[in-house]
């Protein structure tokens, strides 16, 4: 018979180490909402259902760093992104059960989208799985406040799959090293034109934003991974970007 004796403060140092790997690795749950505005809306309703009811109550709720955010351009109609990281999805449908039955919501939503006059006409959700990657969402340095939003479609799952695959194993690591400002990498789940991938990156101008991108297509790092076999035919049908301001309260 063999006792093995077990050194209980290494056991300690190793199952505390495991466990913070476990928690590092845990990958973040995102919805994104827009919100499309009538032209005469009143933007003072609708900033401060978000800045005096929504955000504090997701803050209450443990979630942080919500991100809301204005088109950079004046095109009509008007549209207003609202960024929201949960740890996970059962983080959110816990959450959005608690907004729900908050009877503070139903005051502050009447006065959001009134029925004389209503703010917005209708809002969209999109949830997102985040990307292996990038696990959890980064908050972007103080002094960078200029915001692109990018969509990534593709004709096939297959396709789909690659151009993930090259995201995770080499290009967001070269976003970084391009200080392209990284925020969120997300899969979409639910929400419409799938399979698709969304993900958004933060500058100081779009002058900043156009003198790096400048600097992508030239890297060998990119040339490398463009002709990797592994990733063949995994460029997109479609890819959407829109460039983004964020409101005053925003906490990103």
């Amino acid at each position: 018979m063999t006792i093995i004796y077990l050194d209980m403060k290494k056991l300690t140092v190793l199952i505390a180490f495991s466990f913070c790997i476990n928690l590092f690795a845990q990958k973040e749950f995102y919805e994104l909402r827009t919100y499309e505005l009538y032209q005469t809306s009143n933007f003072k309703d609708f900033n401060s259902y978000f800045k005096d009811y929504f955000i504090p109550a997701m803050n209450q709720n443990g979630i942080n760093n919500i991100g809301v955010f204005k088109e950079a351009s004046e095109d009509f109609p008007r549209k207003i992104y609202v960024f929201i990281a949960y740890p996970d999805m059962t983080t959110y449908q816990s959450v959005k059960h608690s907004i729900k039955n908050d009877p503070k919501n139903s005051a502050a939503s009447v006065r959001l989208n009134k029925k004389e006059k209503p703010v917005f006409n209708r809002y969209d959700t999109s949830l997102y799985d985040a990307f292996d990657g990038l696990p959890k969402m980064v908050k972007p340095e103080a002094q960078k406040r200029f915001f692109e939003l990018r969509t990534y479609e593709s004709h096939s799952e297959d396709a789909y799959r690659r151009k993930v695959n090259m995201f995770n194993e080499g290009e967001i690591d070269l976003f970084d090293e391009l200080d392209f400002g990284s925020v969120f990498f997300g899969e979409k789940i639910s929400g419409d034109r799938m399979p698709c991938l969304t993900y958004m990156l933060a500058f100081e101008s779009l002058e900043d934003r156009n003198n790096s991108w400048a600097l992508f297509p030239k890297h060998p790092k990119w040339q490398q991974l463009k002709n990797d076999e592994a990733y063949k035919d995994s460029c997109c049908s479609s890819i959407t970007r829109v460039y983004l301001l964020p409101m005053p309260y925003s906490q990103l």
